[in-house]
């Protein structure tokens, strides 16, 4: 199999982590062509990464590709067996991509100027608001007897951005206002697959935009 990544992508980050942790025989490769080119179109007519290709065929959308690699290889478990608490995991994801990370777009536009102050103010309320309430959320959500879950790995790139684009607005230098994310910030960052994929987050973060402080 084949993951058609890039390292800036949060959402193949996700997908990185999932692999790495598990060892997982998985090549991550660039789209080939690069983005939205036809041999990425051809597997997702989105023409979005990441996309798992599969003896069957292609995988489009994060978080299937990350159900389907747990389904077809379930050891080290990152989903618990207990329906509810993998609901409650989901549940946890969905937030994250319907609520979590659209409040941190507007910060993405403002670094090439497509944001005024008062726009960029109120994208940091906004991200305020919605971390606060994933501070909320993480307790219910939490699985101890995981050392890192699927909800962890789908997690961790859209905090990691949402934090270093909120810094670089003025926004809060850690999580110690939301002491539940804090605590999971920690946990989470001790595990190798995290780590190596939050750096290659920031190396290619930096990259791109070199004033940017990652």
């Amino acid at each position: 199999m084949q993951l058609y990544s890039a390292n800036m992508s949060p959402y193949a980050a996700r997908c990185r982590i999932q692999i790495r942790h598990k060892a997982l025989p998985v090549e991550i490769v660039p789209p080939p062509g690069g983005m939205r080119s036809a041999e990425v179109l051809a597997a997702n007519p989105t023409g979005r990464i990441p996309v798992l290709m599969t003896e069957a065929g292609p995988l489009a959308e994060s978080w299937a590709i990350m159900e389907y690699l747990e389904a077809t290889h379930p050891t080290p478990a990152m989903r618990p067996s207990h329906a509810l608490a993998a609901a409650r995991q989901t549940e946890l994801v969905r937030f994250a991509d319907q609520y979590l990370a659209p409040a941190m777009f507007p910060l993405f536009r403002a670094l090439r100027g497509g944001a005024d102050d008062a726009a960029v103010a109120q994208a940091l309320k906004e991200q305020s608001a919605q971390t606060a309430l994933l501070n909320q959320m993480l307790p219910k959500a939490a699985t101890p007897e995981l050392p890192l879950s699927l909800a962890d790995a789908a997690l961790v790139p859209i905090v990691w951005y949402g934090w270093v684009l909120g810094r670089h607005f003025g926004g809060p230098a850690d999580f110690g206002a939301w002491p539940e994310v804090a605590s999971w910030w920690e946990r989470t960052q001790a595990e190798p697959a995290v780590s190596a994929v939050v750096e290659e987050l920031r190396a290619s973060l930096t990259a791109a935009i070199p004033t940017l402080s990652a």
